[in-house]
């Protein structure tokens, strides 16, 4: 029998328990107001801090450098000045508005309406006039001069009601060459209606992903700097579906938006997107002709496909819509194909070449490629190590399937799934207190190690870029980030799919992250890190807001809601209630599991 909780683990779990009761455990009420930081000029940043685009005016001359950012007026030149993108890519032309900033799907309750413009300067040229301008493509909604004193000013302005904005400029105005204004930070000031940390931090996660929406392709842009139709992902926009059923339950939207957004979705990866062998690629592009293909050099992605299409049936499961399609889709899968020795292939490459890797190692990953097998072919995949550890102990693999669907007791290699997930949060919530107890993270009691980019990506090479953060797994060693950046990081989607089984201490997290102005309505957190553990004020962070971990963050945070309101996630429910869906998780989980009245199974996922 395995061994989950090995001897090592009853000291980890002892010491991290001792540790954090003398944190305080009473989570902060989220802020009435907040500040959505756009710029704070670290000087490797070359985006937004709303992930949008900015650049110069009229040839000023920038330099960035220690978090402040002087802007010259140049030879020639008698103005010049800076613009900020607030949403995408400019030139898309979509815009924020200002009197309900989340996308007009999420109810007016939990909406924001942004109230006032910050700047800080640090220095300038005495006499010399500072223009704001808020704007819509070329027209000025809004504008204000200040005269600027040569010395530091915090300017703030109380904004009018103001609807569509999608872009800032300030210039320097009345200059002479050599002039200049020295920034320290631009944000725009929010109401915030929402004072529970968790609720708030489901919202803006929620808003940030569907914003992240085309409602006309049907489908999720990778990342929010991506423009729409050159970089689009499958998995991404079929966990959008199903975060739009749990913001449903959760009072965010209504039915009606979630069945529209969930037909959309649906609609064009069933009849729009292309298939090879059955599998969808993993990101898609628009073809000059309007058509939906490959991105080039991209795979036909097995586990991204199962995982669009598990998140598709489950969201049409629960919002009673015909599942028909989809379950047709899934059994049309060239299933025998994609069977390797030990595993299912990874799918295919651009050249319709199978590929040698393969789902064969335990963890979400290979679950949920290995329930839409069992549900269409009623056999079990092979797996050649079924057993824990994953693959490199990165933790959203862990928890990925159990966002959607309720883990089973005991599955068909004898995978005590609870046991298991018990040890991994607690070596989650450990990590840092064993390893780093001087850090930050350990003082502050910030948690999370999944893969993701790292928080200062031009330091490092491009290939490191995105990497698979871990507590370790199958001979694979720890990746922390240690190694490669000096110091180690924290992956905030994390502690959200873990808030279910571990409130406090995923709570705990996400207050620091409002509290310190990094996760707002606009402003997400993909990794970061603290330079000097000494000074655990100066926080570097990627500010990414990329649609798969704030899909993985979304669902981890409503599936902690559903639970601490005592309410049956809305997931696990239709996941238990489809027959399609039953017939394979009832091959991969012993029949312990396979409850049949509806009493047994909500009072089991609700324990």
């Amino acid at each position: 029998m395995l061994r989950y909780i090995m001897s090592h683990y009853f000291w980890q779990i002892l010491f991290f328990q001792l540790f954090i009761g003398s944190i305080n455990n009473i989570a902060l009420a989220a802020p009435s107001t907040i500040d959505i930081l756009i710029d704070d000029f670290s000087a490797s940043q070359t985006s937004t801090r709303t992930d949008s685009e900015k650049g110069a005016i009229n040839a000023i001359v920038l330099q960035s450098a220690e978090g402040k950012l002087t802007a010259t007026i140049p030879q020639g030149q008698d103005w010049g000045g800076l613009w900020f993108g607030l949403n995408h890519p400019v030139w898309e032309n979509l815009p924020i508005n200002f009197s309900g900033i989340l996308p007009q799907e999420i109810l007016s309750t939990y909406q924001s309406r942004i109230v006032k413009i910050k700047v800080a300067v640090l220095e300038s040229t005495t006499g010399r006039i500072l223009g704001l301008e808020l704007k819509d493509g070329q027209v000025i909604r809004w504008n204000q001069d200040i005269v600027l004193s040569g010395n530091t000013q915090n300017i703030e302005i109380q904004l009018p009601v103001l609807t569509n904005i999608n872009h800032l400029a300030v210039i320097l105005k009345q200059a002479n060459p050599g002039d200049k204004v020295v920034l320290d930070r631009i944000a725009l000031e929010a109401t915030n209606p929402t004072s529970d940390t968790a609720t708030a931090a489901f919202v803006w996660s929620y808003g940030m992903l569907l914003n992240n929406w085309n409602p006309q392709s049907g489908l999720v842009r990778d990342k929010s700097r991506d423009p729409s139709g050159t970089f689009d992902a499958i998995q991404a926009t079929g966990g959008l579906a199903a975060a739009t059923v749990v913001a449903m339950q959760m009072g965010i939207i209504t039915r009606e938006s979630a069945e529209h957004i969930v037909n959309t979705i649906s609609n064009t990866l069933l009849t729009r997107v292309p298939k090879l062998h059955g599998l969808w690629p993993h990101w898609v592009k628009s073809a000059p002709d309007g058509s939906i293909v490959i991105v080039p050099g991209t795979e036909w992605s097995s586990i991204d496909t199962s995982i669009a299409a598990l998140c598709i049936l489950i969201a049409q499961q629960a919002l009673g819509l015909d599942t028909t399609a989809i379950e047709r889709f899934i059994r049309e899968i060239d299933w025998a194909n994609l069977v390797l020795p030990g595993g299912i292939s990874h799918g295919y490459d651009e050249n319709s070449n199978i590929l040698s890797a393969k789902w064969d190692s335990f963890g979400g990953e290979s679950w949920i490629v290995g329930i839409m097998y069992a549900s269409a072919t009623k056999k079990i995949a092979p797996v050649a190590y079924p057993l824990p550890p994953t693959f490199n102990g990165c933790g959203f693999i862990d928890h990925l399937a159990w966002l959607v669907m309720p883990p089973p007791s005991v599955d068909h290699w004898g995978v005590n799934w609870p046991n298991y997930l018990k040890t991994a949060v607690n070596t989650q919530l450990s990590y840092y207190l064993i390893h780093y107890p001087n850090s930050c993270f350990a003082k502050l009691g910030l948690i999370g190690l999944s893969a993701a980019e790292v928080p200062d990506p031009p330091i490092v090479e491009p290939p490191q870029v995105y990497q698979a953060f871990g507590v370790g797994g199958r001979g694979v060693p720890a990746n922390d980030g240690h190694l490669l950046l000096g110091t180690p990081v924290v992956v905030p989607h994390l502690s959200a799919m873990i808030a279910s089984d571990a409130p406090i201490e995923a709570v705990r997290t996400w207050d620091w992250l409002i509290n310190n102005g990094l996760i707002t309505p606009l402003n997400n957190v993909e990794s970061l890190m603290f330079p000097d553990d000494t000074k655990c004020s100066e926080v570097v962070y990627n500010h990414l807001k990329g649609s798969w971990n704030l899909t993985l963050q979304t669902l981890g945070l409503g599936l902690h809601l559903a639970k601490r309101n005592h309410l049956v996630p809305i997931l696990y429910k239709a996941s238990q209630e489809n027959e399609f869906l039953q017939n394979g998780y009832k091959i991969l989980a012993l029949c312990k599991m396979c409850l049949s009245s509806q009493s047994g199974w909500r009072r089991a996922i609700i324990q």
